[in-house]
């Protein structure tokens, strides 16, 4: 604190001293160097002597300010008092969405480790939730795939080993539109991506990777230096690393074998020749017997160098799953036996065949058939699993499995209402809770119904626009009575009333409206500084031709509507049944009738008499087991 006695007038900055430290002007006698009492020329009411005017209005809360975020793109001026209440509709105030969930690829090793079979997805139509958020994330998978190879390397980290959270960044994905501004700063932004002529190191990674490649070489140092001291604490040599051998001594071959070619090598017999008490397991330590090929392709070798040789050999056969019960068989069979072919097994007519089916249908000569059907387009093919994962942000998943982002950006006061209603209820009852399917559905039955609803009306529902990737709440039908005169379109009414019936949309709604054509696009853009957001898009600047050092600019304001909906405070649930109702009619729901046959038929008789033909062959088989 200065004290006035010590402070020199250009330390008061045009304050009078009695005017500095009189703060009660109903006592403040006026004495020494104070100037007069003045009201705020604002309006808030508050007196202060004239020097201090300045000071007053710098804490006003009349006084018209721009918003903190104006260097951010809000153009607003409000007064000070009603800061606190613009920040949180501020259009600059914005919160990307950081939620993530998971999905199986459909046919996946890993996927199958955690279900008991092989689980096929249901057949799913347009419109059903959970199968249009899959169709959104199977695209962005697509877009994944034409990012350069190394680019991916470089977006890895230690919780997505494999494929990196979807959707990238946008400059990794190389696209020219020339009506986008930023056009200049998508390529500049290519310059720093790990490109594919550059070699993956340490040198060439950034961010995460780069933490992550330096951590795990750290790591093995230490982990080789313990094993090393280990070794030596036991008094014997550190034995030599794999890669620390010559190229035809790796993988446990003698060094004498390694570069020995001679088909009559006897050098394993000399040196048990020379000395009889020479121990036989030092002499296994430098080189081994020659064997042939038990395959019989007519090669010797090494018996050290059989594991590369089956590798390359024509004969070699892997062992099925039942050959080793074969082999065992064959051990106590004569040499005579083996030499003599089994008989070929006799034609036996098939079970199925008979009154059970009915007969095919003999075609006409010279008729065309009909063509098969045409095969689906791989474009709308599903090749991931719908059901969604979800796994700990934290926790490192599997290789295989992808990992996709919300990645929306909304107002500061939308974050709430956003998580609790699309991804805590909406994707929380993807996986046949909102979307109720047919319980055979995995056999070919498209049918679903909603289990749920937003509201209290039951004809709204949930829908997935897949123009602005984002979920949103469809409002129950209005009936309106037919005009005798003919009724007009929207577009027909003047732009005033227009924007009074825009206003009680909600931001979901009016992005969308925007895509329907001009003339709405353009009253919709109206409401931008009202329910929209901005966003900064920076360009680079090259200065370095003209002795500069280059830098950024702000190329432009990105004026949008985010994609969040009026908040659903209740949810209604659909008792009537549909499911029950569907299974009655269902065409896949075929039952099993369980009837006791007619043994004195004769359709009975021959099955009885094929059957115990079919039986007596296999008690002849060799592959029959007592």
């Amino acid at each position: 604190m200065v004290l006035t006695w010590h402070a020199s007038d250009s330390e008061l900055g045009g304050i009078h001293r009695h005017c500095f430290k009189c703060f009660n002007l109903k006592k403040c006698n006026r004495d020494e160097d104070a100037c007069g009492v003045s009201e705020c020329p604002v309006g808030c009411g508050w007196m202060f002597h004239s020097c201090k005017e300045e000071e007053h209005l710098l804490l006003c809360p009349m006084v018209r300010v721009e918003c903190i975020n104006s260097s951010l793109g809000c153009g607003i001026m409000l007064t000070r008092k009603e800061l606190v209440k613009h920040l949180p509709v501020c259009p600059a105030s914005i919160v990307a969405c950081t939620q993530e969930w998971n999905r199986w690829p459909l046919h996946c090793k890993e996927r199958y480790k955690t279900v008991p079979f092989r689980q096929r997805n249901p057949r799913a139509e347009r419109g059903q939730l959970d199968y249009e958020l899959a169709i959104r994330d199977q695209r962005m998978v697509g877009e994944f795939y034409k990012v350069p190879r190394k680019t991916k390397l470089a977006l890895r980290n230690n919780l997505t080993r494999r494929f990196p959270a979807l959707p990238l960044p946008p400059h990794t994905v190389r696209k020219a539109n020339l009506t986008d501004q930023s056009l200049l700063s998508l390529r500049e932004a290519v310059k720093f991506e790990v490109s594919d002529e550059t070699s993956l190191g340490i040198t060439s990674t950034y961010g995460v990777a780069k933490m992550f490649l330096k951590n795990q070489e750290v790591q093995a140092k230490r982990w080789k230096d313990d094993v090393d001291q280990a070794i030596l604490r036991t008094g014997q040599p550190v034995p030599k690393r794999y890669w620390e051998y010559p190229e035809l001594e790796r993988g446990n071959i003698h060094r004498h074998c390694a570069y020995c070619h001679n088909s009559k090598c006897t050098k394993r017999n000399n040196l048990l020749s020379v000395d009889d008490d020479y121990p036989d397991e030092e002499v296994w330590t430098q080189c081994c017997q020659v064997v042939n090929c038990p395959w019989e392709c007519g090669a010797v070798y090494h018996h050290c160098k059989a594991f590369e040789h089956k590798m390359i050999c024509p004969q070699y056969e892997e062992e099925g799953e039942f050959d080793w019960m074969q082999r065992d068989r064959m051990k106590g069979v004569s040499r005579s036996k083996k030499a003599k072919a089994p008989p070929p097994l006799k034609e036996f007519p098939d079970l199925l065949t008979g009154p059970t089916l009915c007969p095919p249908k003999p075609s006409r000569a010279g008729v065309v058939p009909k063509p098969p059907p045409p095969p689906p387009d791989l474009s709308t093919t599903m090749r991931f699993d719908i059901k969604v994962e979800t796994v700990t942000r934290l926790q490192q998943k599997p290789r295989a499995m992808y990992t996709f982002l919300c990645g929306q950006e909304l107002r500061r006061d939308q974050w709430e209402g956003h998580c609790k209603n699309v991804h805590s209820e909406i994707h929380g009852g993807l996986n046949n809770w909102i979307e109720a399917r047919c319980p055979l559905s995995s056999y070919g039955c498209s049918f679903s119904t909603r289990r749920l609803y937003p509201g209290v009306d039951s004809r709204a529902s949930v829908v997935y626009s897949q123009d602005t990737m984002s979920f949103g709440i469809r409002p129950p039908p209005v009936e309106l009575k037919p005009s005798k005169r003919g009724g007009k379109s929207l577009t027909d009414l003047p732009l005033e009333l227009l924007q009074v019936i825009f206003s009680y949309l909600d931001s979901w709604s009016l992005s969308n409206i925007a895509l329907a054509n001009n003339l709405l696009r353009e009253v919709a853009s109206s409401l931008l500084d009202e329910k929209g957001c901005v966003a900064l898009q920076w360009e680079k600047i090259d200065t370095r031709g003209v002795g500069g050092k280059g830098g950024w600019i702000v190329g432009y304001k990105r004026w949008f509507f985010s994609n969040y909906f009026c908040p659903v405070n209740h949810w209604g649930v659909n008792a009537d049944g549909a499911v029950s109702e569907h299974l009655k009619n269902c065409p896949y729901n075929i039952k099993a009738e369980h009837r006791k046959p007619d043994v004195k038929s004769e359709g009975w008789t021959d099955f009885m008499e094929a059957l115990g033909v079919r039986m007596k062959q296999k008690r002849e088989s060799e592959w029959f087991i007592e």
